[in-house]
């Protein structure tokens, strides 16, 4: 895992644990952070390296892949993304295969398989909801017949039907909440993802709805998927001008 040494107290590795210590991946997130450092791929310096040399580096290393650790770490402004020239290509991340002809069919049993394993999950966790419901049901008729429920608490009821602060329709709090959010709109997120006759138009709602779920802090995914869609050709990264600051432990002012 370790790519250099680094200190526990400097600045860089905190602010990544703190923005996504949540995420299993983050401690990949600051060993990637750091190579690019030790490596002196800086702003200031006009030095870059593509994608390409950090997956051949660093990819049996970090455990997590390299586009979805740069995405979170371009996301909280550590790594900077610089694109110069070149074309564009439709990857399909959990195989790592690049697919420059969008017409490719050898591409469309594999965006099926993605979208299939997606949508698996997202039945399987409504299913596993629905089974939570009908034991919170029963538990319901039990104090309806005579029983109390545990730890009950008058005034929790009167607080419940209130509502809280914040309203739980502004909030998407499950997979398909999620899904939907991500392709705003109001069919149903299967539709959505298997209607449209046009192929590349559904690798662009599967890219957006699953990498929208690996981001979102309430759900989680129960299946293997990972994103698909559009990447550019000539990605090359370097450490943003902050993110060097606050490893050298410097002012950001």
């Amino acid at each position: 895992m370790n790519t250099s040494d680094s200190d526990d107290t400097d600045r860089l590795k905190q602010y990544i644990r703190d923005e996504k210590g949540h995420l299993d991946s983050y401690e990949s997130m600051i060993a990637l952070a750091n190579w690019l450092y030790t490596n002196e791929y800086f702003e200031t310096n006009d030095r870059v390296v593509p994608t390409s040399d950090l997956k051949e580096i660093l990819g049996d290393r970090l455990g997590y892949g390299v586009d979805t650790l740069l995405n979170h770490l371009e996301g909280i402004n550590v790594v900077d993304e610089v694109s110069r020239g070149g074309g564009r290509f439709i990857l399909h991340e959990r195989t790592g295969r690049a697919f420059f002809d969008p017409n490719n069919r050898e591409m469309l049993p594999l965006l099926d398989e993605e979208i299939s394993r997606f949508l698996e999950d997202l039945h399987e966790q409504e299913s596993q909801a629905l089974e939570s419901e009908d034991a919170g049901d029963d538990e319901t008729q039990s104090v309806a017949d005579g029983g109390e429920p545990e730890d009950a608490d008058p005034d929790e009821t009167d607080e419940t039907v209130t509502g809280g602060e914040e309203d739980p329709d502004d909030v998407p709090t499950t997979l398909r909440a999620v899904a939907a959010a991500a392709l705003d709109i109001k069919e149903p997120v299967e539709d959505a993802l298997t209607n449209p006759t046009d192929h590349t138009e559904r690798i662009v709602r599967f890219d957006d709805v699953v990498t929208e779920v690996i981001e979102s802090d309430v759900v989680n995914r129960g299946g293997t998927y990972e994103p698909m869609g559009w990447r550019n050709a000539a990605n090359k990264w370097v450490l943003t001008t902050t993110a060097k600051a606050r490893k050298e432990n410097e002012s950001l002012s």
